[in-house]
């Protein structure tokens, strides 16, 4: 386990672990929100998705079909990432913020 991921879940553990039905209302949340594609296909500004290969979460398929919605978005995987921003990444990542920002007028 990264160093990074160790430390979080030790401090969520020592603050008194996750909440549950925070997690369960996310979901709902989510489930509620239905199909956001047609939408996407409407965004025109420069777009960039970022995507862990790793991610348990959403899987790789979720970040290309959002990448493919958007008119123009560049998708970017990262290979071991999961569904968080490791401190080992930060650079490349804002690296690609970066580059889709230098696009926008």
């Amino acid at each position: 386990m990264r160093r990074g991921v160790r430390q979080v879940a030790r401090r969520t553990f020592e603050r008194g672990g996750t909440d549950r039905t925070g997690a369960r209302r996310q979901n709902t949340a989510i489930l509620a929100s239905g199909d956001r594609t047609a939408a996407l296909a409407e965004v025109r500004v420069p777009a960039g998705v970022i995507h862990g290969e790793a991610d348990p979460m959403v899987r790789l398929q979720g970040g290309r079909a959002t990448a493919a919605a958007i008119p123009g978005a560049k998708l970017v995987t990262f290979v071991g990432m999961g569904h968080d921003l490791p401190r080992e990444l930060w650079p490349a990542i804002t690296d690609e913020i970066r580059a889709v920002a230098d696009q926008a007028r």
